[in-house]
C-alpha cells in the first residue's frame, strides 16, 4: 500500500526534466518540476505517482490520460474550451489525452496522480 496523505511530506522525489525539455511551453516564471513513480512507467501505459510543481505557469497538451488528487498548494487550470477552476488540497480532477490546459501553479504544489496512455 501507498499512502498520499494531504499535507505530509512525501520521500523519494526527484528531479524531473525542465518543462521546455517535454515541449511544455512556459507562460511565466521559472517552474521546476520534480516527482516519483510509485507504480507502472513514466512511458506508460500506465503509472501512478505523486508531482510537485515550484510556481508558474505552463501551456501544454496533455500527453496522457490523467485523474490527480491535489495533496499541497493552489493551481487554477483553464481547459481548452477556456474553463477555469483552482484546486487545492483534497480536490480531484481528471484530464483526458490529447487536451490542451494552461497550468497556473500559484503556490508550491503537490498531487498523486494516475494516467493511462492511449496509443488512440
Amino acid at each position: 500500500m501507498q499512502s498520499y496523505k494531504q499535507s505530509s511530506d512525501q520521500p523519494g522525489m526527484e528531479p524531473w526534466l525542465d518543462f521546455e525539455e517535454e515541449g511544455v511551453e512556459v507562460l511565466e516564471g521559472n517552474p521546476k518540476q520534480s516527482g516519483r513513480i510509485d507504480w507502472g512507467n513514466a512511458e506508460g501505459p500506465m503509472a501512478v505517482g505523486v508531482w510537485e510543481c515550484t510556481p508558474g505557469k505552463v501551456r501544454l497538451v496533455n500527453p496522457f490520460s490523467e485523474y490527480c488528487t491535489v495533496t499541497k498548494g493552489r493551481v487554477t487550470v483553464t481547459d481548452g474550451g477556456g474553463d477555469q477552476t483552482t484546486f487545492g488540497p483534497g480536490d480531484s480532477f481528471f484530464i483526458a489525452q490529447g487536451e490542451p490546459s494552461t497550468w497556473d501553479v500559484h503556490e508550491a504544489f503537490q498531487k498523486s496522480f494516475f494516467f493511462h496512455i492511449s496509443d488512440d
